[in-house]
């Protein structure tokens, strides 16, 4: 049981006090007593505050040990949209990873879009999920074989075509769709919170663009 009595005058939006208490309810932490004087935990201002802080102390931590990476030369780099691209994928995989670790669905990639898209598509062969999740064979092989271990994914012979087969999500899986899609909003919405609504839409847009330039029969995007 933990009494916490905080009386929060010029600091009271201080992202490392937010931070802490996120984390003690985030942990179930008994608060007997919690009373926090100007500090609206409803408030989107202050939660995206929260998060942005968080994000650059994480990123501050994982910096190299030394001042000398502070002028590297990033050469051609600076200029390439590819670069940013597989930067910025590795950092939002690395971030829902973390948020994805209570439903079973961290580790690796193509879990989220697996459970996501076979539920909306019972039946799915898994070469059409491979094209539009970019798996090859193999790779999307091996992850239905670990979908299919962990009780999510059953694959079934096709009745049209003998020699194909077709995927279905199990009860166990059907339970978590609604759960992955809010977890999945949430974290898209917090990570991106640095863009406006306008700019999400430009951004949102052009890789949609980039993506069905090389994708075919893409579906249309949904609300």
């Amino acid at each position: 049981m933990i009494r916490l009595l905080l009386f929060l005058g010029p600091t009271r939006n201080c992202p490392t006090v937010l931070a802490f208490l996120r984390a003690c309810q985030h942990k179930g932490a008994a608060l007997s007593t919690l009373r926090i004087v100007g500090v609206d935990f409803n408030s989107s201002n202050t939660h995206k505050r929260a998060r942005h802080s968080a994000m650059r102390r994480r990123a501050a931590a994982q910096a190299p040990k030394t001042i000398d990476y502070q002028n590297i030369d990033f050469d051609i780099f600076g200029t390439l949209l590819s670069f940013y691209v597989r930067s910025v994928n590795i950092l939002v995989s690395q971030d829902l990873d973390a948020q994805t670790i209570e439903l079973g669905l961290s580790g690796g990639t193509g879990k989220i879009s697996t459970i996501l898209l076979v539920g909306a598509n019972p039946g799915i062969r898994p070469s059409v999920l491979a094209h539009f999740i970019r798996k090859d064979r193999s790779a999307m092989g091996k992850l239905l074989e670990t979908m299919e271990r962990a009780g999510l994914i059953e694959q079934r012979v096709s009745r049209v075509e003998r020699r194909a087969r077709e995927l279905y999500l199990t009860d166990k899986a059907r339970a978590l769709v609604q759960r992955t899609r809010d977890v999945v909003r949430r974290q898209d919405d917090e990570f991106f919170a640095a863009l406006d609504a306008r700019e999400r839409e430009q951004l949102l847009g052009l890789l949609r663009k980039v993506y069905e330039t090389f994708l075919d029969m893409v579906p249309h995007a949904k609300d």
